[in-house]
């Protein structure tokens, strides 16, 4: 099972994904004409963010994506299905991160759905050593999917926990319960209800050693590695994953 496998892993093999929490996917700002429909990734982005947060105390990378539309960047046909001022378009607020990022995490970009299509992306796992991925992330049907069966197709140790990916409010019993059914279905072991088991075993690994430090001090090769940038979340609610003693 691979779950056994991943948690052979140091932290430091590990990166914390955290996929596309954007303004134009996370902030209840973006909802003018009703009652905001992302309150879910709000949360979810909240909650993510928490963990990143104690994971890179423990000596996890962090890493975050941003979907940034740019028709100059695209294929004409790609170009054909997409609107210039369309969501999280290049230069906007929408594009920017909903959350203050960890300190020492990367930031990087990438142009549509996958993020695997990114070489920032997989330049920072290729010169980090990465081997095991914590996914999280918005929107499930399609960025966080093709996170997922991308470390599937590329060999990587993954979990996905389930309370750190989601998508928008109205597709909670449909279309985000279907990727939900498909993970539970067909990737069962990698699947967790939380990512608690994650911070429990890296806590076991490092108790003889003394309290954790934060260590992510690393070269980036072009990668924008900031200690925060864009709005933060704070008021959207609290969640687990907060400071242990």
């Amino acid at each position: 099972m691979d779950p056994v496998h991943f948690f052979d892993l140091p932290a430091e093999r590990v990166a914390v994904v955290m996929i596309d929490f954007q303004n134009d996917f996370c902030s209840p700002a973006v909802a003018t004409a009703g009652p905001a429909t992302n309150t879910r990734n709000a949360a979810t982005a909240v909650r993510a963010n928490r963990f990143a947060a104690a994971a890179a105390q423990l000596g996890a990378h962090v890493i975050y994506t941003r979907q940034v539309l740019d028709p100059q960047r695209l294929t004409a046909r790609q170009r054909r299905w997409e609107r210039p001022d369309g969501l999280c378009a290049a230069n906007s607020w929408g594009a920017e991160l909903f959350l203050d990022p960890v300190p020492g995490s990367a930031v990087v970009t990438k142009d549509r759905f996958d993020c695997w299509q990114s070489p920032q992306f997989t330049g920072f796992l290729d010169s980090h050593d990465i081997d095991g991925l914590v996914i999280t992330g918005v929107e499930l049907v399609c960025c966080v999917l093709y996170a997922i069966l991308g470390a599937s197709e590329r060999g990587y140790h993954y979990l996905i926990p389930n309370d750190l990916v989601s998508g928008q409010d109205p597709g909670e019993n449909t279309d985000n319960r279907a990727v939900r059914d498909y993970l539970r279905f067909n990737l069962p072991d990698h699947l967790l209800p939380t990512a608690e088991p994650i911070l429990d075993t890296w806590h076991r690994a490092r108790a003889p050693c003394g309290p954790p430090t934060l260590g992510m001090e690393h070269a980036t090769g072009g990668i924008d590695v900031r200690a925060s940038r864009g709005p933060s979340a704070r008021d959207v609610g609290a969640g687990p994953y907060g400071p242990r003693p």
